[in-house]
């Protein structure tokens, strides 16, 4: 923020966790702010009059946007007119005001709407609706720190009326959230931009990857038929082979919530949770005490994948074990499979061909990869040397699409990281961008 001027006198505001505010800023109850504060509604499902309509209906979901102008849901002008939803004006503030995602905040633009009983909207007549946003978006943590709740967050409407906010002189929340749109706008073109870069990588290394397993290397050999359609031509000297005849497909542990223990007492559990990116991730582990059968347990090579999920999309990730995570278990939502050719099929797994025999099997109503079905699994399969060589290849080669991934991800949690600074220092006067070209 070195590049921004300050204003020429502070004030203390009286918050602590507010600091100094600029002379001429005022600092008040949110209450004084806005002119509207409601806790939406959800109609009654019995009365199919109110639903599917033309008037929008957001739950906290449909705030994973910053800028509201559609929903996932709608109800009818009928639910409005009888009080079954409550319409809030455009240029509206909408807050999650209960659950896990208490404090997301979406700023409703161009369109009047409803919403639910888990969203909490303001309007405010005398002030700019959209340097509230920002202000507002900036508070999120401190709504959630200096909240009273137990286990379960609620900012009810007396929480956030007494929340105290700081408030330019009109024409300068203009200045501020034209700004901000501007210089967040341009921050948000970054991300997108690193977004699509790591897109067109995952797409590369699985090209990379499936050239690699049903071609091979060397692109002048000749090839045959391998009789099966969508497999099309394979290298001479490759077979076809099913996965059941070349290891095992071991369903995992079943285990009751009773069984479950801290990490001292118990046998880690590897889930759908633990397995991200191709990697192992233990930042959500389970340990049970439970008696398991030694096939169970990992052994380093074994390939752990995700059998079982309430998204489909997560179907069929997977992860290779290694010495550090051999003995531990793995859950009744995934399933091991064990073979002396894992390196091989590790990469099998995270081709486009992999991707393919998995949808032929799940449908609307099947949404599982059961061992049954892994075991018919085709692949082309190379001799053993051929095999060591195209592992090590696609060790090299994903290696250096994924350090190149890394880089553009943290780039984007950077790019994050100062887009909320900005926002804060501006909204709280921190720095002066009257006047500031963009």
């Amino acid at each position: 923020m070195s590049k921004y001027k300050v204003y020429s006198s502070y004030k203390d505001s009286g918050v602590e966790w507010l600091g100094e505010v600029p002379e001429s800023w005022e600092v008040e109850n949110l209450k004084y702010a806005i002119d509207m504060i409601q806790t939406g509604t959800t109609p009654s499902t019995k009365e199919s009059a109110y639903y599917n309509g033309n008037v929008n209906w957001f739950n906290p979901t449909d705030l994973n946007s910053q800028i509201l102008t559609s929903s996932t849901k709608q109800v009818t002008h009928k639910a409005i007119q009888e009080g079954a939803c409550r319409m809030f004006p455009s240029d509206s503030i909408l807050i999650v005001g209960i659950g896990a995602t208490a404090g997301k905040t979406s700023y409703l633009e161009s369109v009047d709407s409803s919403f639910n009983q888990q969203i909490t909207g303001f309007y405010s007549k005398t002030n700019y609706n959209k340097y509230l946003f920002y202000l507002m978006k900036s508070f999120s943590d401190t709504l959630l720190a200096t909240a009273n709740f137990t286990t379960l967050v609620i900012l009810n409407n007396d929480f956030f009326k007494a929340f105290t906010i700081v408030v330019p002189p009109i024409q300068e929340q203009k200045t501020i959230a034209n700004y901000l749109d501007i210089a967040t706008a341009k921050i948000d073109t970054l991300i997108e931009k690193q977004t699509r870069l790591i897109a067109l990588l995952k797409e590369k290394r699985q090209a990379v990857i499936s050239t690699a397993v049903t071609r091979g290397l060397d692109s002048s050999v000749p090839m045959k038929d391998s009789g099966v359609e969508w497999l099309g031509e394979i290298p001479v000297g490759w077979e076809v082979k099913k996965l059941k005849y070349l290891g095992d497909a071991i369903i995992g542990l079943t285990y009751s919530p009773a069984n479950i223990v801290d990490e001292n007492n118990g046998t880690l559990v590897l889930r759908s949770s633990n397995l991200q990116d191709g990697g192992l991730y233990y930042g959500d582990n389970v340990y049970v005490n439970s008696n398991i059968p030694d096939k169970l347990i990992t052994r380093d090579g074994d390939i752990v994948i995700c059998s079982r999920n309430g998204s489909r999309k997560l179907i069929g990730k997977n992860a290779m074990i290694d010495k550090n995570s051999a003995g531990v278990s793995f859950g009744a939502f995934t399933s091991v499979f064990r073979s002396n050719k894992n390196p091989f099929i590790f990469y099998v797994l995270n081709s486009s061909l992999f991707k393919y025999q998995s949808g032929r099997f799940m449908t609307t109503t099947i949404n599982q990869l059961t061992t049954g079905t892994l075991n018919e699994f085709q692949i082309a399969l190379p001799p053993k040397q051929e095999q060591l060589d195209i592992v090590q290849y696609l060790k090299t080669k994903t290696s250096k699409i994924d350090t190149l991934i890394t880089k553009a991800t943290k780039a984007i949690d950077l790019l994050g990281e100062r887009r909320t600074a900005l926002i804060s220092a501006v909204v709280t006067g921190k720095v002066d961008v009257r006047g500031e070209i963009t």
